[in-house]
């Protein structure tokens, strides 16, 4: 008798280990879609380690005068439009050394086109201009932050047009004419 309960009992465990197996399999083929969503990123970013190109993000000196560059890597994709979102992107997070940001933290990159002129159309979200802090010098160093980061770092970018939640934009912060397509000012851009 003693056999026959250790051999039903290891039966029941591969029984519950099958069954078990069984779930697992099923969930992962109703979630697939979930698990792609959470963890394709994670390998993107994973396999795309070494694809990495240099670009120079213009963000303002501490007297707010000038635009300094400060160098980043972001990944490539092969696609400048994307690239040129991650550059925004970028400036959003701010700089990493002594710089000062030039964009509100909550400001957001929508979307990006560029027409055959090589005009970017950028549009932003509200917070660009609702939670700017006003002044034309922080106004045009914000607009001129975007621009010359663009345009000096995607030779097809040729001008920026912005645009807030998909509308265009007058001025951001009541200060500087954004009517027509702005194009880079390298005079704005402090070397140091």
């Amino acid at each position: 008798m003693a056999k026959k309960r250790k051999k039903k009992g290891g039966t029941g465990k591969f029984v519950i280990l099958l069954f078990l197996i069984g779930i697992i399999a099923s969930l992962s083929v109703l979630f697939r879609k979930e698990i792609v969503n959470t963890f394709g990123p994670l390998f993107e970013k994973l396999s795309l380690v070494e694809e990495r190109k240099e670009v120079v993000l213009y963000f303002s000196d501490q007297d707010g005068e000038y635009l300094i560059g400060e160098k980043r890597k972001i990944i490539k994709k092969g696609d400048f439009k994307e690239e040129g979102k991650e550059v925004i992107d970028e400036l959003i997070k701010g700089p990493r050394g002594k710089l000062i940001p030039t964009l509100p933290s909550r400001t957001k990159c929508l979307s990006l086109k560029l027409n055959e002129k090589g005009v970017a159309a950028v549009n932003f979200n509200k917070a660009l201009s609702k939670d700017h802090p006003g002044g034309s010098s922080a106004e045009i160093l914000t607009a001129y932050s975007i621009v010359n980061s663009l345009t000096q770092n995607f030779p097809q970018i040729k001008q920026v047009q912005f645009l807030i939640e998909g509308k265009p934009v007058e001025t951001i912060a009541g200060h500087l004419s954004l009517k027509q397509p702005i194009a880079s000012n390298p005079k704005l851009i402090k070397r140091q």
